[in-house]
């Protein structure tokens, strides 16, 4: 490997080029003369002086490969051949003549070569990737699938599975796609024709039963039985009745996770409590504002990576916590910029990259949206029966509303036919104060979609996932917490992390154990 000295003379940088036993000519500036061998000249590669391509001893003889001040063809041996850059040249009557700049790659003054270096594809289930010559060299099989010369997804394509009663097929990425809910159940990927006799349905709260006509059909179970989600009773679709909503998990952690930035009043924050994010955007509910933030990460110890999950106690990504900065991009007013929000730490938001959702104005379990660039407003959940809910999670794969209250540790969806909230699960008490915490995201890895919970005063965060026999705690993670500030909101986004506000603060977490899902 050759290797260069850098030195910098009067605001210039001089390279000189270390060799051993350097050749000896008689030129007085060619590339290799007299000497040591160091490339000199007036402002130019070469040295001063006119075109001897040899001398005794050396690379070249007096004058090198240029006049003085710059760079030329220069004097070639009739018929040789070479590439400048993608240009094939010739040397005809001792001057280099380029010819067409080659399509792929030129190599030893021929286009050769089927791609451009370094690109990309896939060959079926392999990468290829573009060498130097342009020829297209294969990488290892993928998996499941092949995309843009990457491996990629969790499935191969074309696979077939139920997810709960939803059919999902396999894309050409290798991600699973959602077909339309069964409205009789789903087998193997397929949607099943009719119910049978004897089988029951939840509506909702509703218990139905199995009519076989023909046609085969659901209808509510006689006599009509309607489940509570207020008294903890869900519908159980197995029996046909209503059941006791269950509490899932335990409080003994499985996982570790860090806390990164922290923003208080005099950095830049200007208060808050409900928060959640998207790309590197920050939405806090200020009571009578809608804050928007943006959060930059830069590159603090130098390396020249961007490293979000690197913190001094996380083994996975070990060092220093690479700095964030807040900006303030805008605040809209709830009165005069008509925005829906509810009081402050009771009211959570959904956001995406031009609206944000949130509960309210009227906390009966009703959800606004809010349009960033209009400011026009509208309800899209409008239950039959209100119930007061503080926090608020979406959920990308089965598209439903989540949300939850303060009062028990008990986590609801929204069943849009019935327009009814239904209850879903408990979990144990997490040393909090009581439940402030509720996100819901899909794992970029697998497609799993999971419920992530947390109490308020407590440094706990529960991931739970519903598999066809029920919901099921997958982790529970803890971290260290070095603001002793409560969560009176999370969400998440920005940094592929949790961001939490506890009123005159708002803080980061995340990485560790708990980034392989969401990452």
């Amino acid at each position: 490997m050759k290797h260069t000295t850098l030195s910098v003379l009067g605001g210039s940088v001089v390279v000189a080029l270390v060799a051993a036993a350097c050749g000896s000519g008689s030129g007085g500036g060619g590339t290799a003369g007299s000497g040591t061998g160091a490339v000199s000249g007036t402002g130019a590669t070469s040295g001063s002086g006119g075109g001897g391509t040899s001398a005794t001893g050396g690379t070249s003889g007096a004058g090198g490969a240029s006049g003085a001040g710059g760079t030329s063809t220069g004097p070639c041996t009739e018929g040789a051949a070479q590439c400048v850059g993608n240009t094939p040249q010739t040397c005809e009557s001792g001057a280099w003549k380029s010819g067409s700049p080659c399509p792929f790659a030129c190599l030893a003054g021929t286009c050769s070569g089927s791609c451009a270096p370094g690109a990309t594809q896939c060959s079926g289930f392999t990468p290829q990737t573009c060498d130097a010559s342009g020829n297209w060299i294969d990488g290892t099989a993928c998996q499941f699938a092949c995309a843009a010369g990457a491996c990629t997804g969790v499935c191969t394509p074309g696979e077939t599975k139920c997810k709960l009663t939803t059919p999902q097929t396999c894309d050409a990425n290798g991600a699973w796609q959602n077909g339309t809910a069964c409205p009789y159940g789903c087998d193997k990927g397929v949607c099943k024709d009719a119910c049978v006799a004897g089988e029951f349905n939840c509506n909702g709260n509703e218990v139905q039963q199995c009519d076989v006509g023909p046609p085969a059909k659901w209808v509510p179970k006689s006599p009509a039985l309607n489940c509570s989600p207020t008294a903890n009773t869900a519908c159980d679709k197995a029996t046909g009745t209503c059941k006791a909503v269950p509490t899932v998990g335990t409080a003994t952690s499985t996982g570790t996770y860090y806390q990164y930035a922290t923003f208080n009043t005099a950095a830049g924050f200007l208060g808050g409590y409900d928060v959640d994010s998207y790309e590197d955007k920050i939405y806090v509910n200020r009571s009578s504002y809608l804050d928007v933030y943006q959060v930059t990460l830069l590159d603090t110890d130098g390396d020249g990576k961007l490293e979000p999950d690197q913190h001094p106690s996380n083994p996975l990504a070990t060092g220093p916590k690479e700095q964030r900065t807040l900006k303030l991009l805008k605040s809209y007013l709830k009165t005069t910029d008509n925005v829906p929000l509810g009081g402050g730490s009771v009211a959570e938001l959904f956001a995406l990259s031009d609206r944000i959702y949130s509960l309210g104005p009227t906390h009966n379990g009703e959800i606004s949206e809010y349009i960033l660039g209009t400011k026009a407003t509208k309800q899209v959940v409008a239950p039959t029966t209100g119930l007061y809910f503080s926090q608020l999670g979406f959920g990308d794969a089965d598209g439903l509303w989540y949300a939850s209250n303060e009062g028990n540790r008990r986590v609801y969806s929204y069943h849009a036919a019935t327009k009814q909230w239904v209850a879903e699960f408990n979990y144990p008490n997490l040393v909090g104060g009581h439940m402030d915490g509720l996100e819901v995201i899909v794992s970029p890895k697998t497609g799993e979609q999971y419920v992530f919970v947390s109490d308020m005063t407590s440094d706990f965060l529960g991931q739970y996932r519903k598999d066809p026999t029920g919901w099921t705690q997958v982790n529970l993670f803890v971290y260290t917490d070095t603001t002793s500030q409560v969560l009176e909101g999370m969400g998440f986004g920005a940094l592929n992390h949790f961001w939490a506000t506890g009123g005159s603060i708002l803080y980061e977490i995340g990485g560790g154990d708990l980034a392989q899902y969401l990452e």
